[in-house]
């Protein structure tokens, strides 16, 4: 009686450590399923892409997660998600990665620390950068009216 009851406290104890594998991550703005309105944007095939938190915004206290989202109709679809610790990016999960190499990478301080460097991502991009909300609309007119050489405001700076 007493060995079952301790197998039943380990695993309940193990639990948070076994989910935090290559599933989704937990926490804050982990589970968004659409953008706030202070979400960056991205351009990427003549998608506008929404980024949320901003890479300026996740500072070295942050905790919680960057959520890459992508129109689809009415909806939107999460892309990818990078989970951070104290703003530090730890991975990246993604729904449409079918490669468990690449889910199973694990950083620290910029550098893999699990996971085949090769098959992993670029620490240096795991963090994605963006403009400010409304930006690409700024950024589109600007190029339809001067061209490619158009000036935008200092706002519109990938950051």
């Amino acid at each position: 009686m007493r060995i079952p009851l301790v197998l039943s406290f380990f695993l309940l104890a193990a639990a948070p450590a076994l989910s935090a594998g290559p599933g989704r991550p937990t926490g804050i703005n982990c589970d968004l399923s659409s953008p706030p309105a202070a979400a960056g944007e991205e351009m990427n095939h003549g998608a506008v892409l929404r980024v949320f938190p901003r890479a300026k915004d996740i500072g070295p206290t942050y905790t919680g997660c960057q959520a890459l989202l992508a129109p689809d109709g009415e909806k939107w679809v999460v892309v990818s998600i990078t989970e951070v610790v104290n703003g530090d990016p730890l991975r990246v999960w993604s729904d449409y990665e079918k490669d468990p190499a690449v889910l199973a990478c694990r950083f620290k301080g910029g550098k893999v620390v699990e996971g085949d460097p090769n098959k992993c991502p670029v620490p240096q991009f795991m963090l994605v950068k963006s403009i400010a909300p409304g930006c690409v609309r700024i950024i589109q007119a600007a190029v339809a009216k001067h061209g490619l050489g158009a000036q935008w405001p200092q706002e519109c700076e990938y950051q």
